[in-house]
């Protein structure tokens, strides 16, 4: 593929992914609207239900600061709900709103998680937990104190000292629990819970990062790259809670380096669907050039063959074709040119017929053959009767001036027929020989009288025009090297002899009047095994008895 067919082709692919970005983009807005707003409508109801029941006020502040702090949040995700329904945003551009979509509501509740830690929410809601379950042990230690009182007197004395030793255990926690009260009250970390409290904040802070990543990556079609951006400020936030509560330094260092792993699940299934994603667009496009490349290829054949003539199938010198390009187009080439004459006279006016073939196949073969063309009319219409060297030689300046340096040549047949004088003239650049079989079935074959065209210029290119007796009845079977390359099942080339040999065993009678080039076809077809390797062009010029 060309570079401006790469590069229209990825233009078009990220046009594509850009739409699908935006269609995605809108379902991962309107559902993380969504579940925010279910979090805040679930705190009030547990606000109002914990208020309902007697519940202590800091577990219903706690949900009060969720439901504030969520807000602002909902209040962002309809704006950018909006934003993408009403404006057609860029690739880019809805790529930075997901990157705000992401960092400022990750950004914010870690912020909050931090300030309840901070403020001492964490602690007392501990505490309260504790509190109400040594409410709850306490009517069981009684029950197992009441059993175990008709026991004998030692026993009593051995559970007097084992009920001594619970009630010291719960002084020393009641002590522990008023110690850590004062704490909170004076706005420090309860001690002994201290270190449990930092792992959680920071591990707490990972679990969001990652599920915020991991939920964006399910929704979003983007690459692993473009989906590891909005961590960046979260992984930094997230280094410095980890440096600021963690103590030491090998544990802080190694959650740091480690903490980009939480992209990992995200990142695998970004990688997964762009690569479906890229692929079958890939196909697509492919197929849909293919037939767009078919359908152009189609209009280029038929205009390709508009260029070659009407057979002529009246008057003293006829001519047929049969022609099957190797592709959809290829590079030979007929033209042919009837003196124009008055009358009846004009179907005794000499006929000229030039075949060529370019070197080469398909579309630059054929662009080629369109310059030919119009060099050929040029040279008929200044000058209608030209002599076939004269025409060998003009073909061979202009291949030789303008194609040549791109490497692009052809072989010429140049003949004329002229029935007035029962003559036929012919000037051959490195063509495959002609033959003419004459009335009687016996073969003339018409060699190369010159170079190929383009191979030299000026005098060392001479055409050397000949001529024969060329009368009613005799017929001439031109063709270019496709039918001689026609191979058969082993491998062996038709050559000029198999093709001579074909013309030879041909029933005169079944091509009387015509049909000549139809039938050798038909014969290098049966030859021939496989598709052509390369154009086909057989061409027949008889005078009629």
């Amino acid at each position: 593929m060309t570079s401006t067919f790469t590069s229209e082709f990825g233009r078009e692919f990220e046009q594509e992914r850009g739409r699908w970005l935006r269609r995605r983009l809108m379902w991962y807005i309107g559902v993380m609207l969504g579940l925010s707003a279910l979090g805040v409508l679930g705190a009030l109801i547990a606000q109002m239900f914990l208020l309902s029941v007697g519940v202590s006020a800091v577990f219903t502040m706690a949900f009060l600061i969720t439901s504030v702090v969520n807000i602002p949040v909902i209040l962002f995700y309809i704006w950018a709900f909006l934003k993408v329904k009403r404006t057609l945003l860029s690739q880019q551009a809805a790529l930075r709103l997901v990157y705000w979509l992401i960092v400022l509501p990750g950004a914010l509740s870690l912020i909050t998680n931090v300030a309840m830690v901070e403020t001492g929410f964490g602690s007392q809601i501990q505490i309260e937990l504790s509190d109400e379950a040594a409410s709850a042990d306490e009517p069981e230690a009684l029950e197992e104190s009441a059993e175990a009182a008709p026991d004998a007197a030692e026993e009593i004395a051995g559970s007097d000292a084992d009920v001594a030793a619970p009630e010291q255990a719960a002084s020393d926690g009641a002590a522990d629990d008023r110690e850590t009260a004062e704490a909170v009250d004076r706005g420090e970390p309860a001690p002994e819970s201290d270190l449990r409290e930092r792992v959680q904040t920071t591990a707490g802070s990972l679990s969001q990062i990652f599920f915020a990543h991991f939920f964006a990556c399910l929704f979003l079609p983007w690459t692993p790259r473009e989906s590891f951006r909005p961590l960046l400020p979260l992984l930094g936030l997230n280094a410095l809670i980890v440096l600021f509560y963690l103590p030491g330094w090998l544990a802080p260092t190694l959650l740091i380096a480690f903490s980009p792993l939480v992209a990992a699940p995200g990142a695998a299934i970004c990688w997964w669907r762009h690569s479906r994603f890229r692929k079958r667009y890939h196909l697509s496009a492919l197929r849909g050039r293919y037939g767009e490349m078919k359908r152009e290829l189609t209009d280029a054949r038929r205009i390709h063959e508009a260029l070659f003539p009407e057979p002529i199938r009246d008057g003293d010198v006829r001519f047929d074709f049969v022609y099957e390009p190797m592709r959809q187009i290829g590079g030979d080439y007929l033209y042919c040119h009837r003196f124009p004459g008055l009358g009846d006279d004009a179907k005794r006016e000499p006929v000229s017929v030039v075949i060529i073939d370019v070197t080469g196949h398909g579309v630059p073969a054929a662009l080629t053959v369109n310059r030919l063309h119009g060099e050929l009319e040029r040279l008929f219409g200044e000058e209608p009767d030209i002599s076939p060297g004269d025409v060998l030689t003009a073909l061979n300046s202009y291949v030789h001036l303008t194609l040549a340096n791109h490497s692009v040549y052809a072989t010429a047949l140049c003949l004329r027929v002229d029935p007035r004088q029962n003559t036929l003239e012919w000037a051959s650049g490195g063509h495959p020989p002609a033959f003419v079989r004459s009335v009687d079935g016996r073969l003339e074959r018409l060699d190369s009288t010159a170079f190929v065209l383009g191979a030299c210029h000026g005098d060392d290119f001479q055409s050397d025009q000949r001529s024969l007796r060329f009368l009613p009845g005799d017929t001439l079977i031109a063709y270019t090297d496709g039918a001689i390359e026609a191979r058969d099942q082993r491998g062996g080339m038709l050559r000029v002899e198999g093709l001579q040999a074909i013309i030879h065993t041909i029933n005169p009678r079944a091509v009387a009047d015509g049909g000549w080039a139809g039938a050798v076809l038909e014969a290098v077809d049966q030859h021939r095994w496989g598709p052509a390797a390369d154009d086909t062009l057989i061409v027949e010029m008889y005078r009629p008895l």
